[in-house]
Formats: structure tokens, sequence, C-alpha cells
């Protein structure tokens, strides 16, 4: 990592906290995984409005982290693009996991954003799931002409 980064203490949750556990970085995360978005413009489309100087921060402590990396377009050199590394990847199964407990005891505000059938499979077949959806990951970044 380049820069030194100050955590609160040493304890893996608080710490863990310190790194994912603002308002923001885990919808980006979860925007690049499932959404396959990759920049500026796409993250701002999302439902959740997220300010462009929180969007600014969150993406240059993410890539300050190494859980993403950020590219100059080739054809473009204004095109700026953030893709996924291992450890945003890493990141997966939490969004995982607050998915099926949010499912589990706040199904009726979800709405029809969430349907049954993505919980029981999230549940089911969890790694499968997981395995898909990175491996899908991967090769949309691999299709990607950075």
């Amino acid at each position: 990592m380049g820069k030194s980064i100050e955590f609160r203490s040493l304890c893996p949750v608080a710490t863990g906290l310190d790194i994912l556990g603002d308002k923001w970085t885990l919808l980006i995360l979860r925007d690049m995984i499932w959404g396959h978005k990759s920049q500026f413009i796409e993250f701002k489309e999302s439902p959740e409005k997220m300010p462009s100087k929180m969007l600014s921060n969150r993406l240059k402590k993410l890539e300050t982290l190494e859980f993403i990396s950020k590219y100059e377009g080739v054809t473009n050199k204004k095109n700026i693009y953030y893709v996924l590394e291992d450890k945003g990847m890493d990141a997966f199964p939490i969004m995982i996991e607050m998915a099926i407990f949010t499912s589990k005891h706040f199904y009726d505000y979800l709405g029809n954003t969430y349907t049954k059938e993505a919980r029981s499979t999230m549940i089911k077949n969890k790694k499968e799931y997981m395995s898909e959806l990175i491996k899908r990951y991967k090769v949309f970044k691999r299709k990607m002409v950075l």
C-alpha cells in the first residue's frame, strides 16, 4: 500500500469497519462485481445517488488500499476506468452475507428488488454463486479495452 493508513484499534472487526464500514465503499464494490461498472459516471447513476466528492474520495481510498486499480483509456486518455483487484473481490463474501442477513430479517422492506430465488441461491449454493459472479467479472475485466 502506497501511503500509511491509520486504524482505530488492533481488533479485526474494528479494522474491517475502518476499511469497509462507511456508507459508500461496499456499494462501489457491489456496482463493480454485480453491475460491471467501471467509470465514474456509471457509479453516479446508482440508485443511492452518491455525491461526486464522496465518490471520488471513496475511489481514491479503494485504490490506495489496493482493492481497485485505475486506468486511462487507450483510445481516449480522458476516459478513466476502475477495475477490481483480487483484494476487492475478496470483499464479495461479506456483501453476500449482508444480503442474506438483510433478506432474512428485512425481506418485506426490499420490495421486488430482491427475489426469493436470489436469496435461496445465495444460501443453498453460496460458493458456486460467488464463484460464478467472480468468474463473470474476470471475463468482463479481460474484455475491457484499457
